[in-house]
């Protein structure tokens, strides 16, 4: 009992704290509230599509993504959050963005509303990819808050999936790593 007890808590610490500390995550979702990342829409049905991103502990200023779209869905609509002051490049090619000064995200951030349409009803993925302009190599990610906006790399969560269902992205561990918390 003891030791199931232990597992148990063991497993609802690194549930919780799976999404804190110092990384930052990206993912596209179909909702605002960052919670569905599986549709089945009626084909050339407009279907709306989130891109946000959680910051680390250190804020969110900038981030640089593309934006992956198979050849059967197409973007109809793109809104950008107001924050954004600096945008370069484009989503389908490789974006970097940027809050204005003073403007530092701490939470939840939307970044892009993007309103797409299936051209045809067959199981496709629309993800959020690494940058190709980036140095030394194609990379999605952030510029914190913290004085001169060092970058992190960001962790891809989710994809936006089109019938079928949601690959999450998580964090591999270890028993070993699970026993060091106690």
């Amino acid at each position: 009992m003891k030791k199931a007890m232990l597992l148990a808590v063991a497993i609802m610490l690194v549930a919780t704290s799976a999404f804190a500390g110092p990384k930052a995550y990206i993912g596209i979702w179909a909702d605002a509230a960052h919670s569905v990342c599986s549709v089945s829409p009626p084909q050339y049905a407009p279907n709306p599509a989130y891109i946000f991103v959680l910051p680390s502990d250190e804020g969110l200023q900038a981030a640089e993504f593309r934006v992956a779209l198979p050849a059967t869905i197409i973007s109809t609509a793109t809104v950008k959050n107001p924050g954004i002051t600096v945008e370069l490049g484009a989503l389908a090619n490789g974006i970097s963005i940027a809050f204005g000064e003073g403007q530092c995200q701490m939470d939840w951030t939307w970044i892009y509303q993007m309103t797409l349409m299936v051209l045809a009803t067959v199981p496709t993925v629309v993800e959020i990819t690494p940058h190709p302009g980036t140095l030394p190599a194609p990379a999605y990610q952030v510029a914190t808050c913290e004085p001169g906006y060092p970058i992190m790399p960001a962790v891809k969560l989710a994809s936006l999936n089109f019938y079928q269902p949601c690959v999450i992205g998580v964090e591999e561990t270890n028993w070993g790593a699970i026993k060091s918390l106690f």
